[in-house]
């Protein structure tokens, strides 16, 4: 980890959620939260190099043999807010690392409304383990045990089709400790319940990681579909 950037990545976040509390202090005091727990079937392809020496690229993890070591791959988002701010929270857990976003959205027509950007930090937590041997080398043990502190940016957008049904799209970057990551989603959302607060969602995601450690460079491509239930109140 690298003390200054996470400092910073840190402050930037303290500081929008400041910018958010005080802009929606004057807007309805009614915060709206939505709670949206999802299943991502993801495969996962993965380029290493060590010290600039390419041991293996294109590995393919596909998500049928992580299922018996993980069970699943699990994600969860939650968010608050009101007026034209809101603030959430990303949980994603998979076998290669955990991921936990927190950010400020802004929404210019308001909260629920279509379009909104976001702004916050991305922390990303691995703990890999790698065998290789170097032509006629012994085999060799490397491991990544490294957080990563990184600023993010992002915008979402929701396509209306009819009064149930919509395309809820997300795609962000993610800068500083690590080499960089991208996450690009699209999903459909077909709403339920009497109040029609409720959404079941099924599309797909894609996100790219690129870290480095000691020498030790993992490139990640995750793919694949997901599905969840969007619980809004």
């Amino acid at each position: 980890m690298k003390p200054n950037s996470a400092l910073v990545a840190n402050a930037a976040l303290v500081l929008l959620f400041a910018l958010g509390s005080s802009a929606s202090a004057q807007e309805n005091d009614k915060i709206a939260w939505s709670v949206t727990p999802y299943v991502w079937a993801s495969d996962t392809s993965l380029d290493l190099t060590v010290e600039d020496a390419d041991i293996n690229a294109g590995v393919k993890i596909p998500f049928s043999d992580l299922l018996d070591i993980l069970d699943t791959a699990f994600q969860i988002h939650v968010e608050g807010g009101k007026g034209k701010w809101s603030g959430f929270v990303d949980f994603t857990l998979l076998e290669t690392s955990d991921t936990i976003d927190r950010a400020v959205a802004y929404w210019p027509q308001g909260v629920g409304s279509q379009l909104n950007f976001y702004g916050g930090m991305r922390y990303t937590g691995a703990d890999n383990r790698y065998e290789f041997s170097l032509g006629v080398d012994p085999l060799v043990e490397r491991r990544s045990n490294t957080d990563y502190f990184d600023a993010l940016v992002g915008v979402r957008y929701r396509f209306d089709f009819s009064e149930r049904w919509g395309l809820l799209t997300r795609a962000d970057l993610s800068f500083g400790d690590s080499d960089g990551t991208a996450l690009v989603q699209g999903l459909f959302a077909y709403t339920v319940g009497k109040k029609q607060q409720n959404r079941i969602l099924f599309g797909y995601q894609y996100k790219q990681a690129e870290f480095e450690d000691d020498g030790l460079n993992q490139k990640f491509k995750y793919d694949g579909p997901m599905a969840g239930f969007n619980f809004r109140f």
